[in-house]
């Protein structure tokens, strides 16, 4: 283990942001260190035997604390060259949510287990509140009306131009995508049931927990 105005503000920042003017030659090397996408290494083929091992639990924490300190450098060099702007996700924001991602589709049999199970929904219910939070941030809806621009436009320098952290956002974005589409997996595979997110007895499920499920139901059962 995704609503943004539109109308007439819409328009106006995406013009706004088409006719901001490039990045000072002096600042180029620094926006491009603070935006370059992050290099992953190819990983070695994992065999889900439903086990989760001392070895995962570390990796999982690297993952997440790489993940972290990759943001981090990046305002750090962002606040050096004067350009943090609108900001980006925070570093533990990038960390919980990267720990879940890793917990989610490492080895997803391993929450067949109760104890990890138990411990993958809360996760899930903290994750849901937090992305809530960061996707009604403005420099989440700025990512994503200089995105759109970007598809409209063809534009290839769109990452220099504004003065937030775009990579970082551009990352959680995708980090995002991938965490819901490894829990609606889950579901399916009848590892996770929907209705363990619920208040009382399945219902009431909270409503940014009921968007991360989507229309997932179970059509197999992984678990014995």
């Amino acid at each position: 283990m995704t609503a943004l105005v539109v109308g007439v503000v819409g328009a106006a920042a995406v013009v706004g942001v088409l006719a901001m003017p490039s990045s000072p030659p002096e600042h180029d090397d620094t926006i491009a260190a603070a935006t370059a996408r992050r290099d992953q290494p190819e990983e070695p083929r994992i065999v889900d035997d439903g086990t989760w091992t001392d070895d995962d639990i570390a990796y999982c924490r690297q993952q997440a604390r790489t993940a972290a300190s990759a943001a981090e450098e990046r305002k750090h060099l962002a606040v050096s060259a004067g350009r943090v702007g609108l900001g980006s996700p925070g570093s533990d924001m990038v960390e919980r949510s990267a720990h879940l991602l890793c917990s989610a589709s490492r080895k997803p049999s391993h929450l067949c287990e109760t104890y990890w199970r138990k411990q993958f929904i809360e996760a899930v219910k903290a994750y849901a509140v937090s992305f809530r939070d960061v996707s009604q941030q403005s420099y989440w809806s700025d990512y994503e009306v200089g995105r759109r621009a970007k598809e409209a436009t063809g534009d290839t320098d769109w990452q220099s131009i504004a003065d937030d952290i775009r990579q970082t956002t551009h990352e959680m974005a995708e980090m995002h995508a991938a965490i819901v589409a490894a829990f609606r997996s889950l579901i399916a595979d009848g590892i996770i049931d929907p209705d363990d997110f619920g208040i009382f007895f399945g219902l009431g499920i909270p409503p940014e927990v009921a968007a991360l499920i989507g229309d997932a139901r179970r059509v197999k059962r992984v678990c014995g």
